[in-house]
């Protein structure tokens, strides 16, 4: 971790453990990164975890050993680790702990695993464990190149004290990956150098999505009428409440079910939602699906209906699956995946009507020529930069 580069001193609150980024050891590092630890939250649902994982097999056939850290064992996303990688899980799921009862407990354990592995490069992904990787690198003292994904917008992080913790131990980093230009800006608004944020977009990988949608079992609860599709979290941040008024009010209320693939704290209210608007008999909630891409692939159309984001993948998979999008012009990502509206119309966020009206359109005319954009997503290519950035190098193409 090449930490000695004008960091700033650790303010006390975090001196137990390191008083400055350059306080690290000064050993040689590797010249290419053989040996490379991806650390994850955990294995369950989400988008974040499912790059890495996908990064992880990219890096295999790259030639490189590849460890993959799960803070929190278990989890549906656990059988797509790759045979070769190996796997450490740190806390069993068992208790199920959370938020910084999860940190504390795992943290003693990955300072050890760091110092038992000795990577030559270290890439972690979502803010909370970003924070917790920089510091168990800095407790570790083991000379390594620290590169942290930040996937999602500022306005995911409402704690001030979160955003301050980013200011100082995001600056430890020798690179920071935004996901899309809007979370780039983000970084910089936090004062973090600009010649070490690289922006390098998520991948999809064409076939495999396809070999999975393959796989996946159908709708079979409303025989063959056509559906249009979201899928997400049920959360605040998807905003399914202006989803759900926008189907009321839509023309393809009549024609089309709507199918919300997601589980999540809003489920009851969101029910209850749907019933004052009367569509009980036209919305399925599904909850959350280990492998949704057989119903994402049958649908008819997808909405995301988001307040924010960082780079949703959703859009991506869609378009592979040759299903047309609409979304919510949100910070940030849609705009830049769907190339200001030339692939997918793009809405206000939490404008039913507007929603409502971009919904019939879509279906009616379907946007076109997505095929520069999945080309641009190719696993190799983003695997490429991150590798370029793990090796030490100073300059990343932009996707």
């Amino acid at each position: 971790m090449s930490i000695a580069l004008g960091a700033p001193i650790i303010p006390s609150l975090f001196g137990w453990l390191m008083p400055t980024c350059a306080g690290a050891p000064v050993d040689k590092v590797a010249a290419r990164a053989d040996r490379i630890l991806l650390v994850l939250p955990s294995l369950e649902r989400g988008g974040g975890e499912r790059v890495l994982l996908q990064l992880a097999g990219s890096f295999l056939a790259a030639g490189r050993e590849v460890h993959v850290v799960a803070l929190l064992g278990g989890g549906p996303l656990r059988a797509l680790v790759p045979d070769a990688v190996t796997l450490h899980e740190l806390i069993d799921a068992g208790g199920a702990p959370k938020g910084p009862t999860l940190a504390w407990r795992a943290f003693p354990k990955l300072v050890s695993l760091i110092r038992m592995v000795k990577p030559h490069a270290v890439l972690s992904t979502m803010t909370g464990t970003n924070l917790l990787v920089v510091l168990a690198c800095l407790r570790a003292r083991i000379h390594m190149r620290l590169v942290l994904r930040e996937a999602a917008s500022l306005v995911n992080t409402k704690s001030v004290l979160k955003r301050q913790a980013m200011r100082w131990l995001y600056r430890c980093a020798d690179g920071l990956v935004a996901v899309s230009a809007g979370v780039a800006q983000d970084l910089r608004g936090l004062g973090l150098s600009d010649d070490r944020i690289h922006v390098i977009r998520n991948p999809v990988d064409v076939e495999q999505l396809r070999y999975l949608a393959g796989k996946g079992r159908p709708l079979s609860s409303h025989g063959d009428e056509p559906y249009v599709v979201s899928l997400g979290r049920l959360a605040e941040q998807k905003d399914h409440p202006t989803l759900l008024h926008a189907y009321a009010a839509s023309a393809l209320r009549a024609s089309h079910r709507l199918v919300i693939v997601g589980g999540g704290d809003w489920h009851g209210r969101l029910k209850h939602l749907a019933d004052e608007l009367g569509l009980a008999d036209r919305v399925l909630f599904t909850g959350a699906m280990d492998n949704p891409y057989r119903v994402l692939a049958d649908a008819e159309l997808h909405v995301l209906s988001s307040r924010w984001e960082g780079y949703p993948n959703v859009l991506l998979e869609a378009l592979a699956l040759g299903v047309p999008v609409v979304s919510t012009d949100c910070p940030h990502g849609p705009r830049e995946i769907l190339n200001d509206g030339r692939h997918g119309r793009l809405v206000p966020v939490a404008d039913a009507a507007t929603l409502a009206r971009a919904m019939d359109e879509e279906l009616k005319q379907p946007s076109s020529g997505v095929e520069a954009v999945l080309a641009a997503h190719r696993p190799q290519v983003v695997a490429s930069r991150y590798l370029t950035l793990l090796d030490g190098g100073t300059e990343v193409l932009q996707s």
